[in-house]
C-alpha cells in the first residue's frame, strides 16, 4: 500500500521555494566602508572632545571668552586680563545691544575687507541676574531731557549702575566700579560705538530664555507710561529688534510663556504620549477590518465627486453666462470670469474622467488593497511582537541622535580663542580708564567645513542604516509567516528576521541607506545654496534651483521605495543590494497596475489612520487643558503632543506599510512559480487566491487537501493506519 506523498515538492527541498535557508553574508565590501566610516566619526569625536566646551552655547560666553555660571580657567598664551574669572555666582548672559550676537570672525567684529573700517564690537557680560520687570535705562543722548526719569537722567544714570552693582547686579563691564570716585559722568563713559562698553547704552526689562537675558518689549511700553519721547526711542530699539528677529519682538515673551506650560503641564503631556502609544496599538490591530470599510467610502466618495464636480462648474459657468449674456454692460472683467469659469470646467471634466475612469476598470485591484490589509493584519495578529520593533527602533535612531548632538556640542564649539585688541573713543574725548579693551572669541579652524559635512553625512547615513535594518527584518518575518504552509510550526519569526539582518545583511542595508544619505546631503548642501544666495540671485537662477530641489526630493523618493522592496528580496532570497533591485525591479514591472493601486491607495489608508491617532490624541489634550487657568497658551502643549503622536503612528504603521509591501512581493512570485496543481500548489491563503488568474483548480486542490489532511488525522486518532492514506481517486470523487 503506498503513502500519500506530502505537498511538498524537491523544489521546495532545495530551498528554491520561499525563504532562503542556507545564506551567505552580503555586500561585504559596503559593510567594512560603514566601518570605517564609523571610524573616521569616532575621530572626529575625540578632536572635538579635546577642543571644544559644549557649556558656551549652554550657557553663553561673555565677550573675554569666560562661560557664565563657571569657574573659568585663563587660556595660555592670550593678553586679556578679563579672560579666565571665576563667574559661578553669574548664570546668564546680558547682551548691551541685544541685535548683534556673539562674532565669529574678524569680518562681523567690523573689520571691513581689511581696508581700516572701524571696528564695533557689542559687549557681553555675565550677570547675577537679567534687569527686573520694573527696569528701563535709555541712552540720555537721544532721550530729550524733559522727559528724562531719573535712571535716564545725564547726572545719575552711573550712580544709578553704581547702586545696581552694590545691589550685586552689575551691568557694566567687569572692574567698571573698583575704584569709583562718584566723579563718572555719562558723556565721558559713553563711547562712539556704545555697545562696546564700558557701560550699556540702555537698559530693558529682561527675562532668562536659555540662560540669555532676552528683552520683553511689552513691559518696555508699559513703563513708558504714554511718554512720547520715551516711546519713541523704543520704536527705534524694536525696529532693531525686529529686523534682527524677522518678527515681532513680542514672541519672545510668548516663548517665554510657552516654556512655562510646557514645564507646568508635563503630567498632562505624559498622559497624552502614552495614549497615542495606546491608540496606535489599538488601530494597528484593527486597521485589517478598518482599511475595507475606508477604501470603499473613499472609492464611492471619489466617483459621486468626480461626477457631482463637473456639473456643479458646468452649472456654475451657464449661470454666470447667462447673467452676462443678459447684462447691458459687458465688462471685459466679467467676460474674463466668465472665460476663466469655463476653463476650469473644461479642466475638471478632463481629470474627473480620468480618475472616475481608473476607479471602474481598477476596481478589481482594489479588492486586491483589501485583501493585502487583511492578511497583513492577521498576520501582525499573529506576530504580535512584531508590533513593538518600532519602538526598539525609536530607541536606536533617539540614541544615535543624542550622541550625534553632543559630539556637535563640542564640535561646533571646538574653535581656537584668539584674543582682539582695540581702543574705546569716547563721546566726551576724555583718556578714561580702561580705554584700551582685550575681547575674547574663537575663530574657527580652516578645515572646520569639511568636518561638518562628514559629520552631517554621518547623521544621514547612521539613521537611514536603522531604518533600513528595521525594514529587513520585518520583512524577514513576513515572508516567513507567508511561505510556510503550516503556520502553527512558525516560532519566533522577528527574531529570526533580525538574526537575518546581523548576521548575514548588514553590508545590503549599508549599500541602500549610503545611496539614501547621499541624497539627503547633496539636498542639503543645495538648501545651504539657496538660503546663502536668495538675495543675490536672479529668477531664472532661483527657478532652476527649486526644480533641482523638487527633482532630488522625488529621486529620493523613488530611491527608497526600491530600497524598500529590494530589502525585501534581500530577506526573501538573500541576494546581494544590486541584484536584489534588478528582480525585485522586473516584478514590480511586471504588476504595474497593482503596484500603483496598492501604493496610492494604501498609503492613503495608513495616512487616515495616522491622522486619526493625531485627533484623538489632540481631543485628549484639548479636554484635559482649556480650562486650566494656570496656562497661558494651552494650545502649545496639545501641539507638542500631536506632533509626538504622529511621530509614534508614523513609526507604529511603518510595520504595516513594510508588511504590505512584502505580502505582495510575495503574491506576485508565489503567483509566478506555482499554478496550484499538486505539488506546485499556491503558499497564498484562499482570500488571496481569488485574485489569481485561474485559480479554481488550484481552490479545488486546496479543498482536497484539507480534506486529506483531516481524514489523515481522524484516522491517527482511531488507530486505523489504512484510513491514514486514502484513495487519492475516492477523495477527489468525493470533493466532486
Amino acid at each position: 500500500m503506498g503513502k500519500v506523498k506530502p505537498f511538498q515538492t524537491k523544489q521546495e527541498d532545495k530551498g528554491d521555494v520561499g525563504p532562503l535557508k542556507n545564506r551567505g553574508c552580503t555586500d561585504i565590501i559596503c559593510l567594512l566602508i560603514f566601518i570605517l566610516f564609523l571610524g573616521g566619526m569616532g575621530v572626529i569625536a575625540y578632536f572635538a572632545f579635546a577642543m571644544g566646551d559644549p557649556w558656551r552655547i549652554l550657557n553663553g560666553y561673555d565677550s573675554f571668552g569666560n562661560t557664565c555660571g563657571k569657574d573659568n580657567t585663563p587660556v595660555e598664551g592670550l593678553n586679556a586680563p578679563l579672560n579666565g574669572r571665576n563667574l559661578t555666582d553669574k548664570p546668564y548672559l546680558f547682551y548691551f545691544d541685544f541685535t548683534v550676537m556673539l562674532p565669529t570672525s574678524l569680518v562681523s567684529l567690523g573689520l571691513v575687507d581689511g581696508t581700516g573700517g572701524s571696528i564695533e564690537t557689542t559687549m557681553m557680560v555675565c550677570v547675577k541676574e537679567c534687569p527686573g520687570p520694573k527696569t528701563l535705562i535709555l541712552d540720555p543722548l537721544t532721550t530729550p531731557l524733559s522727559s528724562a526719569k531719573t535712571v535716564t537722567d545725564t547726572t545719575y544714570r552711573m550712580d544709578y549702575y553704581h547702586a545696581e552693582y552694590k545691589k550685586g547686579n552689575n551691568w557694566c563691564e567687569y572692574d567698571t566700579f573698583e575704584d569709583f570716585n562718584g566723579d563718572y559722568t555719562d558723556r565721558k563713559y559713553v563711547t562712539i560705538k556704545g555697545s562696546s562698553g564700558p557701560c550699556p547704552d540702555y537698559v530693558l526689562p529682561s527675562s532668562p530664555v536659555l540662560s540669555r537675558c532676552i528683552p520683553l518689549m511689552e513691559k518696555v511700553t508699559k513703563l513708558a507710561n504714554g511718554d512720547t519721547a520715551i516711546l519713541s526711542v523704543i520704536s527705534i530699539i524694536e525696529d532693531k529688534f525686529n529686523g534682527f528677529f524677522g518678527t515681532n519682538v513680542s514672541a519672545t515673551q510668548v516663548m517665554t510663556y510657552a516654556m512655562s506650560d510646557l514645564m507646568h503641564s508635563y503630567q498632562e503631556l505624559a498622559i497624552m504620549c502614552g495614549a497615542s502609544l495606546v491608540i496606535s496599538f489599538i488601530i494597528i490591530l484593527l486597521l485589517g477590518w478598518i482599511a475595507q470599510i475606508v477604501i470603499y467610502v473613499v472609492a464611492i466618495a471619489a466617483a459621486v465627486a468626480c461626477v457631482a464636480g463637473p456639473a456643479y462648474f458646468w452649472y456654475v459657468w451657464y449661470k454666470a453666462n447667462e447673467e452676462y449674456e443678459a447684462s447691458a454692460l459687458k465688462l471685459e472683467s466679467t467676460a474674463s470670469n466668465v472665460k476663466t469659469l469655463m476653463i476650469y470646467a473644461i479642466i475638471t471634466t478632463v481629470v474627473c474622467f480620468i480618475v472616475l475612469t481608473l476607479i471602474i476598470f481598477l476596481r478589481s485591484r482594489i479588492g486586491l488593497m483589501v485583501t493585502l490589509f487583511k492578511e497583513a493584519g492577521i498576520m501582525v495578529m499573529r506576530m504580535v511582537t512584531i508590533v513593538f520593533t518600532p519602538l526598539v527602533l525609536a530607541l536606536f535612531i533617539m540614541a544615535w541622535a543624542a550622541l550625534w548632538t553632543f559630539v556637535s556640542g563640542f564640535l561646533y564649539t571646538s574653535g581656537e580663542a584668539t584674543e582682539l585688541t582695540f581702543t574705546r573713543e569716547y563721546l566726551g574725548g576724555e583718556s578714561a580708564q580702561n580705554a584700551n579693551i582685550t575681547m575674547v572669541y574663537f575663530k574657527d579652524h580652516d578645515y572646520i567645513n569639511y568636518v561638518w559635512l562628514y559629520h552631517l553625512f554621518g547623521l544621514y547615513w547612521g539613521t537611514e542604516f536603522f531604518l533600513a535594518c528595521h525594514e529587513m527584518a520585518i520583512a524577514g518575518a513576513f515572508v516567513q509567516f507567508y511561505w510556510t504552509r503550516d503556520k502553527s510550526k512558525i516560532h519566533f519569526p522577528v527574531i529570526r528576521g533580525i538574526w537575518w539582518v546581523f548576521r548575514y545583511h548588514l553590508g545590503t542595508v549599508a549599500f541602500g541607506s549610503c545611496i539614501i544619505a547621499n541624497i539627503q546631503l547633496i539636498r542639503t548642501i543645495l538648501a545651504y545654496i539657496q538660503e546663502k544666495t536668495k538675495d543675490s540671485q536672479s529668477e531664472c537662477v532661483k527657478y532652476l534651483l527649486m526644480c533641482l530641489q523638487c527633482c532630488l526630493w522625488c529621486f529620493e523618493k523613488v530611491m527608497k521605495f526600491i530600497n524598500r522592496n529590494a530589502y525585501i528580496y534581500t530577506a526573501f532570497k538573500g541576494k546581494a543590494f544590486c541584484t536584489s533591485c534588478q528582480k525585485v525591479f522586473a516584478l514590480l514591472l511586471s504588476n504595474v497596475a497593482r503596484v500603483g493601486v496598492i501604493n496610492c491607495v494604501g498609503a492613503f489608508i495608513l495616512f487616515m489612520g495616522k491622522f486619526l491617532v493625531v485627533m484623538i490624541t489632540g481631543m485628549i489634550g484639548y479636554f484635559m487643558m482649556q480650562k486650566d487657568t494656570d496656562l497661558y497658551y494651552w494650545a502649545i502643549p496639545v501641539l507638542i503632543a500631536s506632533i509626538f503622536a504622529f511621530a509614534v503612528a508614523h513609526t507604529f504603521f511603518s510595520v504595516y506599510e513594510i508588511g504590505i509591501d512584502a505580502i505582495f512581493i510575495c503574491f506576485a512570485e508565489d503567483e509566478t512559480i506555482n499554478d496550484g496543481t499538486p505539488g506546485r500548489e499556491y503558499y497564498m491563503s484562499k482570500n488571496l487566491m481569488e485574485w489569481v488568474d485561474d485559480s479554481g483548480e488550484a481552490l479545488k486542490n486546496l479543498k482536497r487537501k484539507k480534506k486529506q489532511q483531516q481524514a489523515q488525522a481522524k484516522a491517527a486518532k482511531s488507530g486505523d493506519t489504512a484510513g491514514m492514506y486514502p484513495d487519492l481517486d475516492d477523495m477527489e470523487m468525493g470533493s466532486k
